[in-house]
């Protein structure tokens, strides 16, 4: 997990610095230590002048080479000695034990015999200090009769502290050890765990799960991450109100678009309708007339049906509109056309054609099923009582459509059958003829 993954990080980190502290701090300090048995080990080699140079000085004076044989010998046991070597005064060797410096200047090792065999540098840095041998009578007189030379090694150095660095070493690898499993027990339980809770937190944290329990961290304390749990609390707090109030605002769009919908349906509806709808009479305009009057025909020529149209004219409506205005006029349009509403067949299309005409389209209606049509309704019209004009009547024209021929010349035929009728005298009814009249104006416009 990355929490995890973030505490074992940052315990390595930690604990990586340490170790390099601690190695630092433990070479400073073999280093020092070091140091101070170098100088304790010179110490040492400069003390020995004060213990030997006077039996040296005195088997010296006396040629007693077995007295100084000895003391060599008893020199060389001394840990910080490596070797020795007297000389007389004229700087000949009289005697050498251990490892000391070759006429070749190279080292040499001198056994109790006297024999010299070379060696090889060691690991360490070898020195030697040199001190005068002189002899003084009881008068005071200083005789000197020689010098002895004294071989040491810092490898001694080494070898004294090494004990000290194997104990130095243990402790650090000791407290290594503690302070690694102190950290890592303190990093998971003070950093780890909370932020495995917080992963987990935000890794199972979806819409469906914004109302679920708040974040609440397991480990003691008040620290940084517990501010930043109380953040993201407040945060997700803050995103479940988001969630709800854009799930609010969804279903008022929602609601909103329903009933814009609908309101747009309604008005498509009423668009449709007022695109085909007469505005005064309420009844089919003429557009929708032509639009049934093409359906119906190609429907008739296919199937072989009848189709006869019926055009429909009030009797003398300019005087109507001359004596009394063309409002009262309206009113009489919109009086006549309830009552071809009220006879209108299921089926048949009833519109108005243009000013006092209305226009039937009567499919699967022969011309004699047509004419009783026309009949029946010109009757009801002359039996109405019109509002301020009293009674009037109406004249009809009607035509069936015949094989081959277009609706357009179907509507002619019956506007010339419409003619006929109001040069025949008015209200009645007047069917197709053979022949197409031409049209009338002042006849029409007496109308």
């Amino acid at each position: 997990m990355p929490s995890r993954a973030l505490a074992t990080r940052l315990m390595r980190v930690i604990f990586g610095c340490y170790v390099v502290v601690a190695v630092c701090l433990t070479g400073i300090q073999m280093a020092l230590e070091y140091r101070r048995a170098s100088d304790r080990l010179k110490e040492d080699v400069a003390a020995m002048q004060r213990t030997f140079s006077p039996g040296l000085e005195d088997a010296l004076w006396r040629f007693n080479a077995a007295v100084l044989s000895g003391i060599l010998t008893g020199m060389k046991e001394i840990p910080v000695v490596v070797g020795v070597e007297v000389r007389d005064e004229s700087g000949r060797r009289v005697q050498a034990l251990g490892t000391v410096t070759a006429p070749d200047g190279g080292q040499a090792r001198v056994d109790a015999e006297g024999r010299e065999t070379p060696v090889s540098p060691g690991f360490g840095r070898p020195f030697s200090r040199t001190f005068p041998l002189v002899h003084t009578e009881r008068n005071g007189q200083l005789y000197p009769v020689g010098s002895w030379t004294l071989y040491s090694d810092d490898a001694i150095a080494i070898d004294q502290v090494t004990n000290t660095l194997i104990v130095i070493l243990i402790n650090s690898a000791l407290k290594s050890l503690v302070l690694g499993l102190i950290f890592f027990a303190v990093i998971r339980h003070m950093v780890g765990r909370p932020l495995a809770q917080i992963g987990s937190f935000l890794a199972q944290l979806d819409a469906d799960t914004l109302g679920a329990r708040p974040l609440t961290l397991s480990s003691g304390g008040r620290h940084e991450l517990h501010a930043l749990t109380a953040t993201l609390n407040t945060m997700v707090r803050r995103l479940r109100r988001a969630f709800e109030d854009n799930a609010r605002l969804m279903r008022e769009l929602r609601a909103a678009n329903a009933t814009l919908q609908a309101r747009v349906a309604e008005r498509t509806r009423d668009l449709e309708r007022l695109a085909h709808t007469d505005l005064l009479t309420g009844l089919d305009n003429r557009r929708k007339l032509d639009a049934a009057l093409e359906a119906e025909g190609r429907r008739a020529e296919a199937e072989g049906g009848p189709l006869c149209v019926i055009l429909a004219d009030i009797d003398h409506f300019k005087a109507i509109n001359d004596r009394h205005g063309h409002k009262v006029g309206d009113q009489v349009l919109v009086a006549l056309a309830a009552v071809l509403r009220a006879d209108n067949r299921p089926g048949d299309t009833l519109g108005r054609w243009g000013g006092e005409e209305f226009m039937i389209v009567c499919p699967g209606t022969g011309l004699t099923d047509g004419t009783a049509h026309a009949e029946s309704l010109r009757r009801h019209i002359e039996a109405a009582i019109l509002p301020h004009v009293g009674s009037r009547t109406c004249s009809f024209g009607l035509a069936e459509l015949r094989p081959g021929e277009s609706t357009d010349s179907l509507v002619a035929r019956a506007d010339a059958a419409l003619y006929r009728c109001k040069r025949n005298g008015r209200n009645r009814v007047e069917t197709q003829s053979a022949l197409l009249p031409e049209r009338d104006e002042r006849g029409r416009g007496a109308a």
